[in-house]
């Protein structure tokens, strides 16, 4: 039993600063959605939902940076916001491709017709500005006739014919070829000197206008003849965010108040068609400021920073933590540091130790320890002026510590001492732009993917200059069709391993500077993948929770993996996150350790698989929140855990948030936790609710 034992950092020192949802757009399982410091993510929700992609943001609130709409066009991603323009995105550099002047000042909303040929977008002096959509650029067409005050929401008919526009006390139904109002709307006033704000619009084919405002009321209109058919005061607060259905019976409200309610159209005796208020799901703590239809289920988000991912029926909901993109942060297991990334800032903190337990103090397994040495935060590196932190950095033995902002990569050698560590800036080649991931080799090199797709291998040997060793560049077979995201190396230096969005792994043989193998396509796009510390083995995890072991010396899969691909456990396969990290057991070679963001998973190799539909073995059920007080309360802890059991799999749910689990040395892991507590510590107040007895 002694030797399935670990000692567990967990560590809640990740301070993660979550950011609200703003707007969202879909299609094609690719969902973008923008947050409130102005970043872009682009999760893949074909399989399990995950981040595949983030275009960085600016300084929260900046008006340069500003994203109030998105919108996607035959895989084309633009957004729009106060600054006036329309941005067009490359989406494999992830920088602005183009950008289009809105003609008319700030922006506040985005649209597409259906037939994906014309863009129009609502503004802060009341116009309508209509861009056509050709393969490389937009073009500008007109401006529809102005309008008093700004135009908040659009939306487009079918038809591609008539545009409907909310703004203050009013809304609008356009002729999109003569640019003129042929309607107009007026929603009621809950005050006659206050304003209502129509919020959110949207257009059946019929020609039935729904429109969300703040008075909380969702209202449906007759767009033919401008008569109001029915208004329902769903909400106790403004209504932000609206979407229809594809079939058009039902509609979706959120908004200040976050109760989400679904409106059906039913058929009445006589033929008559009536809107009526159906099930309402409380899934959001705060304002919800986006909605919309993947197929049957209903994505949202807003200022509670998760994305909600719910149908009904059946009832179901998942929820994503706003965890930073992996690798946020990254182990240098010889000097026991933390690197932990954030977007505009660095943080190196050396790990705590145990007191030394005696042999008479037998520890059990899940029992908690003193600590002999508090863990240290050792530096903060702050990017200059404020740049976007795109990938960093450290090395194995902590002496190389790096970081590329979007315009810069930057090198420093680290001395550890008694006293504050000190930096020493390293001048990387001129020929160096930025990067979109890096990785130390062995203890003096670097390897970087730049946004070109290529990768360019670095000697740090020398103390004089940094010395380019070698391009792989498409002539040598690197021909990735997608932006690479994942990288490792083996522990001897020998060879890297490096995936991209469309599935496609390469090793590549950092020795003789050629190609050594690519792994066989798969489907599903890996999320995790890491190589072995004492063999020539790589495992690799995809979002569809296949996993497979590649022998790279073979040249192809193991015998396990190939056992292991009609083994899956269906509990495994039904998870609704995807794998983040994979570790190991350095005293146990045929134990593998994975992790989401809420579960450890281990797959010893030895033992037996069970039938995929047998349950799988819960190595502990203990939860954080059982500890004493003292240490739960702390920024770390030490506990005594088995990880490993005489289960093929075995599971572990322990931590709520986990961003990061890896072996430290052979008798110790550590586990980076983002409490859900301190996330909401971030928040604003939420929307008060009078209760029984409150």
């Amino acid at each position: 039993m002694e030797d399935k034992l670990f000692k567990i950092h967990s560590t809640r020192f990740f301070n993660v600063e979550p950011k609200a949802i703003t707007s969202m757009c879909y299609e094609n399982h690719k969902l973008a959605l923008s947050r409130s410091d102005n970043r872009i993510e682009i999760w893949n929700i074909e399989h399990t939902p995950h981040i595949e992609k983030i275009i960085p943001g600016t300084v929260e609130d900046s008006i340069e940076g500003s994203i109030e709409a998105l919108a996607w066009s035959k895989g084309r991603l633009f957004s729009t916001g106060l600054h006036g323009y329309i941005i067009e995105y490359d989406l494999i550099a992830l920088t602005p491709k183009a950008s289009y002047t809105a003609h008319s000042g700030s922006a506040w909303c985005l649209a597409i017709n259906k037939q994906q040929t014309l863009l129009a977008v609502g503004t802060e002096e009341g116009c309508v500005s209509l861009f056509e959509i050709h393969e490389e650029k937009l073009e500008f067409s007109r401006l529809f006739d102005k309008q008093e005050g700004r135009i908040f929401s659009l939306s487009w008919h079918s038809s591609g014919d008539f545009i409907v526009t909310g703004s203050s006390d009013a809304i609008r139904v356009w002729n999109v070829k003569t640019g003129h109002a042929v309607n107009r709307l007026s929603p009621g006033r809950v005050e006659r000197n206050k304003e209502t704000t129509v919020w959110c619009v949207a257009i059946t084919d019929d020609f039935v206008i729904i429109s969300g405002d703040s008075r909380g009321t969702t209202s449906f209109w007759d767009g033919k003849i401008g008569t109001l058919l029915e208004e329902v005061n769903a909400h106790k607060a403004a209504v932000l965010c609206l979407c229809l259905s594809e079939d058009q019976q039902t509609v979706y409200s959120a908004g200040v108040d976050p109760v989400i309610v679904l409106f059906a159209r039913v058929t009445l005796a006589g033929g008559r068609r009536q809107w009526i208020r159906s099930v309402q799901r409380a899934i959001h703590t705060h304002d919800v400021q986006s909605i919309l239809l993947a197929g049957p289920k209903l994505i949202s988000g807003g200022v509670d920073t998760y994305l909600s991912i719910s149908s009904y029926p059946p009832k179901t909901l998942n929820r994503y933590p706003p965890l930073p993109q992996t690798p946020c942060v990254q182990l240098a297991a010889e000097k026991r540091l933390l690197l932990l990334s954030y977007p505009y800032s660095l943080d190196v903190w050396q790990l705590g130790a145990a007191v030394k337990s005696t042999n008479s103090q037998q520890l059990a397994a899940n029992s908690f320890l003193k600590l002999s040495q508090e863990p240290a935060h050792l530096l903060q590196l702050q990017a200059k002026d404020y740049e976007w932190i795109v990938c960093s950095a450290i090395s194995s033995d902590g002496q190389y510590l790096a970081y590329s902002t979007e315009s810069v990569v930057r090198l420093y050698q680290v001395t550890l001492g008694n006293g504050a560590p000190k930096l020493q800036k390293r001048f990387m080649p001129d020929e160096v732009g930025c990067c979109h991931r890096m990785l130390f080799v062995g203890r003096d090199k670097l390897l970087l993917v730049t946004a070109k797709q290529t990768m360019q291998l670095f000697d740090l040997s020398s103390s004089s200059e940094i010395k380019a060793v070698h391009t792989f560049c498409p002539e040598q077979k690197f021909q990735f069709e997608d932006s690479i995201h994942l990288m490792d190396a083996s522990a001897d230096g020998r060879f890297a391993v490096v995936a991209d969005h469309q599935s496609k792994i390469v090793v590549v043989d950092l020795k003789s500077l050629e190609l050594h193998s690519v792994l066989p396509r798969y489907k599903s796009h890996p999320t995790a993948l890491a190589f072995h510390p004492n063999s020539k083995l790589i495992v690799v995890a995809y979002s569809d929770h296949k996993i497979v072991e590649y022998d790279v010396e073979c040249k192809q899969f193991t015998t396990f993996s190939r056992k292991l691909s009609s083994k899956l456990p269906t509990q495994w396969l039904n998870r609704s996150s995807t794998v983040r990290h994979v570790t190991f057991d350095p005293r146990h070679p045929d134990v593998i350790i994975l992790h989401d963001d809420s579960v450890i998973c281990t797959i010893n190799k030895n033992q037996d698989f069970a039938e995929p539909d047998t349950k799988i073995t819960k190595f502990d059920a203990e939860d954080s929140q059982d500890a004493p007080n003292h240490l739960a309360a702390s920024p770390t802890r030490h506990s005594r855990t088995v990880i490993s059991g005489n289960s093929s799999f075995t599971m572990s749910k322990r931590y709520k948030h986990l961003a990061y689990f890896a072996s430290v040395d052979s008798a110790e892991m550590v586990a980076v936790e983002v409490s859900p507590i301190s996330l909401e510590k971030h928040l604003p107040p939420a929307l008060y609710k009078k209760r029984f007895g409150v």
